[in-house]
């Protein structure tokens, strides 16, 4: 092997290792965030939310919207809890997260923050 072929080789090897290392911190954090998200679902407490806000991300996951949706989550004796929650909506869903709709959520409080999941929403 030649010194300009070694040199190619380290540099290649010196551009991919970073990018390899994002691509796999992004891929954790993403299966991290579903694995919470499917952990409230199965141990919140069921409540019954106000749409407050929909707005689009300009991002699209198989075709399907990502949408910032700002809820508002009644509660006794305290003030509702506003919230904002990131989630993927198909299309033909979007007339139920108009604001002024009711929409099913979990919530579940873990050290002092509370922690809520939109039902009925897929999880990618």
């Amino acid at each position: 092997m030649s010194t300009g072929e070694s040199i190619s080789l380290v540099v290649v090897i010196l551009i991919s290792l970073p990018l390899f290392l994002l691509a796999f911190i992004v891929i954790r954090q993403s299966f991290q965030d579903n694995r919470e998200i499917k952990h409230i679902l199965k141990n919140g407490v069921p409540f019954d939310a106000t749409v407050s806000s929909i707005r689009q991300t300009n991002t699209e996951i198989n075709g399907h919207p990502e949408v910032f949706i700002g809820l508002t989550i009644p509660r006794e004796h305290a003030e509702p809890y506003r919230t904002i929650i990131k989630a993927v909506v198909f299309m033909v869903n979007i007339p139920q997260y108009q604001p002024g709709r009711k929409v099913k959520v979990k919530v579940l409080e873990t050290n002092g923050k509370i922690k809520v999941a939109l039902e009925g929403v897929h999880v990618f």
